[in-house]
């Protein structure tokens, strides 16, 4: 059992750094350019199982950050769906997922990026903005080898669907807004849980409801880590 955790948690840290040969970031950072300052993070210990930061950036500098488009890559078993209308990559695999329909993507998509703005805008040692500036840092939020039930539960055209189910790799990338320079990059494999009646539903749907917040737990974890890198440089 440790060993296969072992070569999961291996396979995932290849995959975040993998990523930037996919997904890149200029100034306002866009999918099809490579970031600068991937050859210059290093595994550090933090709130995620994997951590990458440059150990030369001063994150004192930073007191705002912007959240920028997120990127999502489904696992699916049948042809990559067309980006121009999904927005999205869907990578083959013969496991018996079920991509969503485009519209459903799109609604993923909005419920993920609320979620993490909703949560960071709560981190009070720094300020959540807009648009790209001084000592603003970008961050995008990237999911991949996402598993979902939509599909199955959607189907089933009930009056009261039951809360949609999702696993996935999610990571995080703080970009410099002025540079364009990749300073740290933080993520690792969730599986989604029960929300409890005491959660409210996004503006989705009730179905949302754990998408939700398993897409709020992992940017509290970020808060949490922003805390600790912006405190210690700042003493």
């Amino acid at each position: 059992m440790v060993e296969v955790l072992t070569v999961k948690k291996c396979i995932f840290s290849v995959l975040i750094l993998s990523l930037a040969m996919n997904f890149g970031f200029s100034k306002d950072p866009g999918p099809n350019s490579g970031p600068a300052g991937l050859d210059q993070l290093k595994k550090q210990k933090g709130v995620f199982k994997t951590t990458l930061i440059n150990p030369e950036a001063n994150f004192s500098n930073y007191s705002k950050l912007c959240p920028k488009r997120v990127l999502l890559q489904f696992r699916g078993p049948g042809a990559v769906q067309d980006e121009s209308t999904a927005g999205s990559m869907v990578k083959k695999k013969s496991r018996g997922a079920e991509v969503p329909t485009s519209e459903d993507i799109e609604t993923f998509r909005q419920v993920v990026t609320d979620a993490v703005a909703s949560e960071l805008g709560n981190c009070e040692i720094i300020e959540l903005v807009e648009a790209g500036g001084p000592e603003t840092l970008f961050v995008r939020a990237t999911v991949t080898d996402i598993v979902t039930d939509i599909v199955s539960k959607s189907e089933k055209g009930s009056e009261n669907p039951k809360p949609f189910s999702v696993q996935g790799d999610i990571s995080f990338d703080l970009i410099d807004a002025d540079t364009g320079v990749l300073l740290a990059r933080v993520g690792e494999s969730r599986k989604s849980r029960k929300s409890g009646d005491s959660v409210v539903p996004p503006d989705a749907g009730p179905e949302w409801v754990n998408i939700w917040v398993w897409a709020e737990q992992a940017a509290a974890d970020l808060c949490q880590e922003l805390e600790i890198v912006l405190s210690e440089d700042r003493g």
